[in-house]
Formats: structure tokens, sequence, C-alpha cells
């Protein structure tokens, strides 16, 4: 009996191994689908993330991007208000534009010249010396701008339906552009492009917008601040210079002459019997007398010379490397030209004379003071002697 059962047994137990072989197989397979399948959801979840660690880096690199452009921004910003000239602020918006947009092959400053009403080219940057600039009143990307008065974003210009292939400049691919405006004019253009297409983006235009915004706004202060400053040294009535002014500059041109030793020579001129035409013909006739001596005057003055209203119906002309006598044939000339050349007032004809004093720097004297004081006191003997003279003695 015992004989018989050892095949059995060893059957049965062949059996039992074979099943827990089978299930641990089984738990093996199902084990490896899980593993395979938690392998996949690991893959993912890395995929995923790695998207939001690049999607994150892309975010920070256009903040790091922004952070910059509003940094150099506030630098502009400070250029700005340190610029008073009109030159000084147009050199600020080139240098500044060509160093934001570096993606940029070239930046162009257009100017509209308000006369003719077109562009022309002020400033310009580019980084290749061989990519040249032929437009220099502008192409049809500019004359765009300057007729919509808009900003102006082209990605690649062979694909903008806006614009005729025939009127292209080969030598770029995309562009912005943005008017720089006063007053509802339009004042120039600033125009960034690119050899490379889809190189600009409309958080680019708007940045550009932005810089011309602030562009516009200093450009017009500097020519407010210009004409304010002409306004300062210059008469209002006829354009001349003003006293002050006239003798700052009379004090600055008697020290270079005593130090280079050069003549200079002093006209002052007086209208004779001034007080007659306005009590006749009223002020207004008074002031077109003296707009119509300065018209006289401004053509006898030479390069460097100086012409000033110094008073009232006095003038002043200042004569540079001219000595006593060449300066007394001038002023003869004046008085001549004056008297021959009458004013219609009231529809009359009238005669109008001067007279006029001359001294010279340094043979007569060499102080400012005592320069002007000789010249007066000339002015004055030639009025005693009957006026519509010229003393230089």
């Amino acid at each position: 009996m015992e004989h018989l059962n050892k095949p059995i047994l060893f059957l049965l137990l062949l059996f039992i191994a074979s099943f827990i072989t089978y299930l641990l197989n089984r738990i093996f397979q199902r084990n490896r689908k899980s593993l395979e399948i938690d392998s996949e959801k690991i893959d993912e979840e890395l995929n995923l993330l790695a998207d939001e660690i690049k999607s994150e880096e892309n975010a920070n690199l256009r903040i790091r991007s922004s952070l910059e452009r509003i940094t150099h921004l506030k630098h502009m910003v400070e250029d700005y208000s340190q610029a008073l000239s009109e030159e000084d602020i147009l050199d600020s918006v080139i240098k500044n534009s060509f160093e934001l947009f570096k993606d940029a092959t070239r930046v162009l400053l257009y100017l509209v010249d308000t006369e003719k009403q077109e562009l022309k080219l002020a400033r310009s940057r580019k980084r290749e010396l061989s990519f040249s600039i032929k437009a220099k009143k502008g192409d049809v990307f500019d004359r765009w701008v300057l007729k919509h008065r808009l900003p102006l974003l082209v990605e690649d210009i062979y694909k903008d339906f806006r614009f005729s292939p025939e009127e292209l400049d080969k030598g770029f691919n995309s562009i912005i552009s943005a008017p720089l405006t006063s007053e509802h004019n339009v004042v120039g253009i600033l125009r960034i492009d690119s050899k490379d297409k889809d190189k600009f983006t409309q958080s680019d235009l708007r940045f550009l917008d932005i810089i011309t915004d602030l562009s516009s706004v200093s450009l017009q202060n500097a020519i407010l601040y210009k004409k304010v400053e002409e306004l300062a040294i210059h008469d209002g009535l006829t354009g001349l210079y003003v006293r002050n002014y006239f003798i700052e500059r009379l004090k600055d041109e008697v020290r270079s002459s005593l130090r280079n030793n050069m003549d200079i020579c002093l006209l002052m001129l007086d209208l004779d019997d001034f007080k007659a035409y306005n009590d006749k013909y009223g002020h207004t006739a008074g002031d077109l007398v003296l707009k119509h001596i300065s018209s006289i005057l401004t053509p006898f003055a030479k390069p460097g010379d100086i012409i000033s209203r110094y008073g009232g119906e006095e003038f002043m002309l200042l004569l540079l490397n001219k000595g006593k006598d060449a300066g007394a044939k001038i002023a003869e000339s004046i008085r001549q030209k004056i008297d021959k050349t009458p004013l219609v007032l009231r529809r009359k004809k009238t005669r109008l004379t001067v007279s006029i004093g001359v001294a010279s720097c340094p043979s007569e004297e060499k102080m400012t003071d005592e320069f002007l004081r000789l010249t007066d006191s000339r002015l004055y003997r030639a009025k005693e002697e009957g006026k519509n003279r010229v003393c230089a003695k």
C-alpha cells in the first residue's frame, strides 16, 4: 500500500508545484502589466511636468525680457529728461531702439518735411555694413504708416496682401513701424526691420508704440523749449536779438578781440523823429517802421555778426573782423539804403532816416562799457549835427 501511495503522492506534489507555479506566473504577469501601466503613467506625468517646467521657463523668460525692456524704458525716460535739444532726442531714440530690438537688422528714424509733406531719413543704425538703406524718403511701408497714422507689423513682406511685391525692397523680410505724433499730426516714423521673416510679434509692436509715444512727447518738449529759448533772446516784433543777449555776446566778442588782437566794429542806429511816426500814424505804424528797418539791416550782417534791437527805436550791429573804416563804410551803405527805401503808410510813401554812431575795439576802446559809451556818444553827435548821417569820430 505504501508502495502504491508514493507515485500518487509524487503526482500530488507535482500538481501542487505546478499549480503554485501557475499562480505565481499569473501574479507575476498581473504585476508586470500593473508595472507597465504605472510606468506609462509615470512617463506621462514626467512629460506633463516637463511641459509645465518648459512653459514656466518660457513665462519666466518673457517676464525677464519684459523687465529688461521696462528697465530700459526707465533709462530712456531719464535720457529724454536730460536732453533739451531736438538733436539729442533723435540721437537717444535711435540709440535706445537699436539696443532694445536685438533681432533688428536696422533701425530707421524718419521725420516729416511739413513743407513738402514727405519723409526724410533723420537717423539710422544697422548691424551689417552691407545692409544698405535705399529709401531715404521712405518706402511703401513708411507711406502706409504716414497715411493711416497707425503702427504696422509685417511678419513676412511677401505674404502680406496689403503690399505689392513689385514695390518691395528685397533687403528685408519682416518689419514693425510706428508713427511719432504731435497734436494729431505725424511728425516722424520709427521703423525696425530684419532680413529674416517672423522676427517681430504683437508684443514687439506694442512696445515700439510705447517708445514712439514717449519719443513724441520728448520731441515736442524739445521743440517747445527751443521756441521758449528763442523767445527769450529774440525780439518778438523784429526777430532780432534782445538787448540783454546782445550785451552778453558783446562781452564775449570784446574778450576774444583782445585775446586774438582782431578788430571788431560796433554800429548804433537810431531812427530819426520816430515819435512823429507814432503820433501821426499810430503805434501800429510804428511797429511797421521797426520791422522795415530790421529787414533792411539783416542782409548787411555776415555769418557771425550780431544784430539787436537795442531798445525802442535803437538798433545795434556788431561786425566781426572789421575795423572802424570798414564799419563806417557799411554804416553809410545802411544809411543810404534806408533813406532810399520808403515805407508805405496809409497808402503814402514815407521817407525814413537814421543816425549812426561807429566805434571799434580794441583800437579805440578795450572795455565793453567804454566801447558802448563811445559808440553812443558818436550817435548823439550825429543827431546834434543834423541827423541822417554817420559819425565815426
